[in-house]
């Protein structure tokens, strides 16, 4: 196979059940081999130690089932080393693919997007962070894109390679989900581009501008600009989630999601100094301050003491004036349609449910739909609410699974109380839309 390296005298022949074949790369504190079982190839790869926290990690990576995660098959124990072992993707890396096809257009950048950030998603979801997304770890094999290596060597000092690493990483502080967004963002620059987001001329000079200075949009996309941007924010309680960016990514929100405050890279706007014709004007616009806020004071001092002296007006219970609660959308009921993923149109029924206080019991059913024949059928339950106009529902187990299909949430904004049809985005699974009428 391309790629694959011999093994040395200093590597296993086999980890566990698995013969290996080469070797798919060397870091340097592990090593990812390529794997051969009874029945298919698998990677591996061989950690330096396997301490309690790294081993939960890999526990919750093998609940993952996004079909754009390289699955995580098993994990075990070569002496007081942890290896994992994964589903083996054949294919070339994203860092290989724009070295010989060059920058993406539009549509393969929105394709590219969306399908990362759905593996983002799940694994956040799982309760674990990549930690190391960058365009090598994209592969782009027969099923589409896949996100490999979960990341699971956690460096403690910053990496040799800032390129494609967040301010608290180049930093050498702890890191989280939000790093991962940071690394996806400048990753889609680099689709774009073609160049790394905040250039290759050494370490000290790239990990400056990725903690100091802002990256150029321009070549992006406008569709992406506004979600990219929101994600290179330098400080990681400004950035959005990945849930948030795959909503966007879908058509959810309209402009995506909002932040209180600026983005921590948007720079200050410099202020020129002042000339010297214009110091006059600056003290008279002072002196005036200075006096209205002196008449402004002795009217507030004329107003508390005439108030001293007056009586003060109670309202009656009559004349208070009652807000009535927000009528809350009825979605209850029997709904049928269909829904885009990545296999094609699939038809859908969704039964909902609501209980007492307001929240959505749901079964979301799918079967083969006559334009898409292939599709298998399966169901799972969820669980919800509407907010004002706005339907959420997350899928919660599964009733009948096939395969390797994987749950998938729901969001829609109602345009009536009562709706007779509703439209909205799918989120996760590499799916899209979904529009379903009552039946």
């Amino acid at each position: 196979m391309d790629g694959v390296q011999a093994l040395t005298e200093a590597d296993p022949a086999q980890l566990g059940e698995y013969a290996l074949v080469g070797v798919l790369g060397r870091g340097r504190r592990s090593v990812v081999y390529l794997g051969r079982s009874a029945s298919a190839h698998v990677a591996i790869k061989l950690l330096s130690a396997g301490d309690a926290e790294t081993q939960r990690a890999v526990a919750a990576a093998q609940q993952v089932t996004e079909p754009s995660c390289a699955r995580v098959l098993t994990a075990g124990m070569y002496g007081d080393r942890l290896y994992v072992v994964s589903e083996y993707v054949h294919g070339v890396s994203l860092a290989e693919w724009i070295r010989r096809e060059g920058p993406r257009d539009a549509g393969q950048l929105h394709w590219l997007a969306t399908s990362t950030m759905a593996a983002l998603a799940a694994m956040h979801r799982a309760g674990i962070a990549h930690l190391d997304f960058k365009p090598a770890n994209v592969l782009l094999g027969p099923d589409g894109p896949k996100v490999i290596e979960f990341g699971f060597a956690r460096l403690q000092e910053p990496a040799a390679e800032p390129a494609h690493l967040s301010p608290e990483q180049v930093a050498g502080h702890p890191a989280g989900p939000a790093s991962d967004l940071f690394s996806w963002a400048v990753t889609m620059i680099y689709a774009a581009t073609g160049v790394p987001a905040f250039g290759e001329d050494g370490v000290p000079a790239v990990s400056h501008r990725v903690l100091h200075t802002p990256a150029d949009l321009s070549r992006l996309p406008q569709s992406l600009q506004p979600i990219v941007d929101r994600c290179l924010a330098k400080q990681p309680q400004y950035r959005p989630t990945a849930q948030e960016v795959l909503a966007f990514l879908h058509g959810a929100g309209q402009g995506g999601p909002t932040l209180v405050q600026a983005p921590a890279h948007a720079l200050p706007p410099a202020q020129p100094a002042p000339s010297k014709s214009s110091t006059g004007l600056v003290v008279g616009l002072i002196a005036g301050i200075v006096i209205l806020l002196a008449a402004i004071a002795a009217v507030v001092v004329f107003v508390v003491n005439r108030q001293q002296q007056e009586p003060v007006a109670v309202a009656s219970p009559s004349a208070i004036v009652e807000t009535p609660a927000p009528k809350r959308a009825s979605v209850a009921g029997r709904w049928a349609g269909t829904y885009v993923c990545d296999q094609g149109k699939t038809a859908l029924e969704l039964t909902i449910k609501e209980t007492s206080s307001g929240e959505l019991e749901a079964v979301f059913a799918f079967e083969a739909d006559p334009s898409n024949p292939g599709v298998p059928a399966g169901s799972f339950a969820m669980s919800g609410r509407v907010t004002g106009r706005v339907l959420q529902l997350k899928g919660k187990r599964w009733i009948d699974r096939p395969g390797q299909y994987v749950m998938v949430d729901l969001r829609a904004t109602l345009t009536e109380d009562r709706p007779s049809a509703i439209k909205g985005t799918i989120l996760g699974g590499a799916c899209t839309t979904f529009t379903v009428k009552r039946s």
